[in-house]
């Protein structure tokens, strides 16, 4: 196997598994703080009963209190995935920016069904990529009493969250730059979780949720993601020298996220990606998809990678020519959709340089 692939590995089960540490070293600990939502309620009228989200900061609010930036995480990471974007010189430098990086619903970081003690499991209500951005909002407004932020960025699902909060608050940012995502979850996307779905609960171990360990058919659907989230390209190359090497490395990513996911908090999570569309958003009154886009205020950085299977490069391309004040930059990788994601250096360097003028851009209005 050769070294690099090996090391993209090793990175990539860290970062999947829960964060990702920058390739320019890592960002001194900070202190997770947590803040109670009490009960819920959920736009479909259920209620989260003793809920909570966590978050970390870095840096400090300026007098104007006009440079706060929430950071919002993939799929099932944690607080530390946009760690690659954080950092002097970053595009997220806390001497600049008072970054706010929040877990969300679902995530085993903050209210999840693997965590809740009122309910449990398949007990917990089932909530939407909307209701994570008004968890947030809450976070946001209540606990650090801030009435605007300068941006939200966001990664894969962050993304959604990100277009999520540019169609519900339009007011209450500068600027959005969502990567790898999109505005609106396809049936593309949505037979893909669908097939982990049923993965998962067709094991026996899975016992309807009730399970004393991550069952089998859990690992199985993570290795089908551990697939879809790259290219073609970067797998074939990567064992072209005997591609029957590609399953023990399979396996070994399986095993190293297992240890740090959890199979209903994958089911609920994904179960909110399939009901994303910012054409549903508050005060949308029946919009069209293409009527929410154009509704957007917010200065736009759309950034998907080229060669995403996962979230296909369409959306964000269609999303560009709709969104008044919308800029598209392409992120070519033969990682695909990890193009994005803080795994190969060169792509860490693209996506910091982009956004960071993106932002000085803006600032020097």
């Amino acid at each position: 196997m050769k070294g690099r692939q090996k090391q993209a590995g090793t990175v990539l089960a860290a970062g999947l598994a829960g964060g990702l540490i920058a390739a320019s070293g890592s960002l001194s600990a900070e202190e997770v703080e947590r803040f109670d939502l009490d009960d819920f309620e959920l736009e479909s009228g259920e209620v989260i009963e003793g809920a909570f989200l966590t978050y970390v900061t870095h840096g400090e609010l300026n007098e104007a209190r006009d440079n706060a930036v929430l950071v919002l995480p993939s799929l099932m990471a944690n607080h530390t995935r946009h760690d690659f974007l954080i950092g002097e010189g970053l595009a997220l430098d806390p001497g600049e920016y008072f970054i706010i990086a929040a877990n969300t619903l679902g995530n085993g970081h903050a209210i999840s069904p693997s965590n809740s003690e009122a309910q449990p499991g398949m007990e917990f209500p089932v909530f939407s990529i909307r209701d994570m951005v008004d968890a947030q909002h809450e976070l946001v407004t209540q606990e650090l009493e801030l009435d605007g932020l300068f941006a939200v960025v966001g990664l894969s699902m962050g993304g959604m969250q990100t277009y999520e909060w540019a169609a519900s608050y339009p007011d209450f940012m500068q600027a959005i730059v969502p990567i790898i995502t999109m505005a609106r979850t396809t049936g593309w996307v949505t037979a893909v979780w669908e097939t982990h779905r049923r993965a998962i609960m067709a094991d026996d171990a899975w016992n309807d949720g009730e399970y004393e360990e991550q069952p089998e058919g859990f690992k199985a659907a993570i290795g089908s993601l551990m697939v879809w989230v790259r290219h073609w390209h970067w797998m074939d190359a990567e064992f072209e020298d005997d591609n029957k090497e590609v399953i023990p490395w399979l396996h070994d990513l399986e095993d190293s996220i297992v240890e740090n996911w959890d199979a209903n908090n994958y089911i609920y999570q994904t179960w909110a990606e399939d009901r994303h569309d910012i054409a549903e958003a508050h005060g949308m009154d029946g919009a069209s998809y293409d009527e929410a886009l154009q509704a957007i205020q917010a200065q736009a950085l759309l950034m998907p990678a080229t060669k995403d299977i996962l979230h296909p490069v369409d959306d964000s391309r269609h999303a560009a020519e709709l969104i008044p004040n919308a800029r598209l930059v392409e992120i070519e990788s033969d990682l695909g959709h990890l193009g994005g994601g803080g795994i190969a250096e060169e792509d860490i360097d693209f996506v910091n340089t982009e956004i960071r003028n993106f932002f000085n851009e803006l600032r020097n209005d």
